[in-house]
């Protein structure tokens, strides 16, 4: 078993926007987090690259048309589906729409 560890990526500051309770528990989960010696920033960081590589893939998978044409089975990606260019809750199919 090797000693040497590989150096990490160097880290940059991303701003997103995000509503003001969900920040408030953020700052709370921080908190508590350090406490008990854990370090969430690593944690949302390791979480915020897998969602990165789930969008690439899904977007690739939309870019890149089936040899059938057949697009149909990325418009519901994770319950999501298009609507006037932007991504939208997908319309439930339990029965109860009207």
């Amino acid at each position: 078993m090797g000693v040497l560890k590989k150096k990490e990526e160097r880290t940059e500051t991303v701003t997103i926007r995000i509503p003001s309770s969900v920040k408030a528990e953020i700052d709370q989960l921080r908190d508590r987090a350090e406490a008990t010696g854990f370090d969430l920033n690593a944690t949302m960081s390791e979480s915020l690259t897998r969602l990165v590589k789930q969008v690439r893939e899904e977007l690739d998978g939309i870019a890149a048309p089936s040899t059938r044409g057949n697009r149909s089975r990325a418009a519901h990606v994770n319950g999501l589906t298009r609507a006037g260019g932007e991504l939208s809750p997908a319309r439930s199919s339990g029965g109860n729409d009207g």
